[in-house]
């Protein structure tokens, strides 16, 4: 039989059966926890893994059931096959599916809070409040079919070089990159090129749309300069159009803010505690654990509040 008329033909046994077409289960993440109370689920970036959360998991431990997964093809964690970013928020929800949903918080890094917002906002009854650091919803500038064909060209033909290039510029000084782009080169170069080609088309600013969960976004010295307003990377960074959201930026910070030691200030529940959102009140969950996560720093000025027009 030849595999067109086969897959013609599973397609049509599945209609008849009622299973939806291109549904797939998802891939069971690989997760390390410990502790008792509020659970907290921390969800690194693309190229980490989850131990990069073991210095903030410590100080959470003492009251908190801390859960740190691998990203789908990250790891010890299976990639999605077919690979789709809702297919990856699919399997983050099936960790949160786990938790108590009246006290779980995840904190997501980068594309790991994308992938975090994705989840909450398909299944809110999971969750409590959502922590996105550093994490842009979609590029910052539009990128031209050319430049889409000459990137990919690039994934193929040159990538170490891209990769190296890449991660070891994220770091604060030449030590970090060096430590990011080691890190990143753990993963297989196939789940990588797979996930750079699916971020050329993400546009995850419509999840904000209606979402019932509390939210908190983070921004390090990296995304959010010191002189620039919220108003601004909240455009760029597709935050533009959400409902009501409170941001904070950490001063002094890089791209892996809760490793960091920025200057001393209030801690951030004490920043958080009792902030009100369009009359809805941001919940404790946001706050008990945002003051353990390295997330030191946070300064006064740069309170800012995101109403939808």
């Amino acid at each position: 039989m030849r595999p067109k008329t086969a897959a013609g033909l599973a397609a049509l046994i599945g209609l008849a059966l009622g299973a939806p077409i291109g549904a797939q289960t998802p891939v069971a993440l690989k997760l390390t926890e410990f502790g008792h109370g509020p659970s907290v689920v921390l969800v690194h970036t693309l190229g980490g893994a989850r131990f990069d959360w073991m210095p903030t998991a410590r100080k959470l431990l003492s009251d908190h059931h801390v859960v740190m997964v691998d990203l789908p093809g990250h790891g010890e964690s299976p990639m999605p096959d077919p690979f789709s970013f809702e297919a990856c928020a699919a399997a983050l929800d099936r960790v949160l599916a786990k938790q108590k949903p009246e006290s779980t918080l995840i904190v997501g890094d980068g594309l790991g809070g994308v992938l975090s917002l994705m989840a909450a906002r398909a299944h809110p009854e999971h969750l409590s409040g959502v922590i996105l650091i550093d994490a842009s919803l979609k590029p910052p500038f539009p990128i031209p079919d050319q430049q889409r064909e000459a990137f990919f060209q690039l994934l193929d033909q040159n990538f170490s070089d891209f990769l190296k290039g890449m991660f070891t510029r994220m770091g604060r000084d030449s030590a970090e990159g060096v430590k990011l782009h080691a890190e990143a080169a753990l993963v297989p170069a196939a789940n990588l090129k797979a996930y750079f080609r699916a971020l050329l088309s993400l546009d995850a600013s419509g999840e904000l749309k209606g979402l019932k969960t509390p939210l908190l976004f983070v921004g390090s010295s990296r995304v959010w300069p010191d002189s620039v307003a919220w108003e601004k990377i909240a455009k760029l960074r597709g935050y533009a159009e959400a409902g009501p959201i409170a941001a904070r930026r950490v001063a002094n910070s890089g791209v892996q803010m809760y490793l960091d030691q920025p200057r001393p200030a209030r801690p951030a529940s004490q920043e958080i505690e009792g902030e009100r959102c369009a009359g809805a009140k941001i919940s404790r969950d946001l706050s008990g654990p945002c003051s353990h996560l390295g997330l030191r720093g946070l300064q006064p000025s740069s309170r800012h509040l995101l109403r939808s027009g």
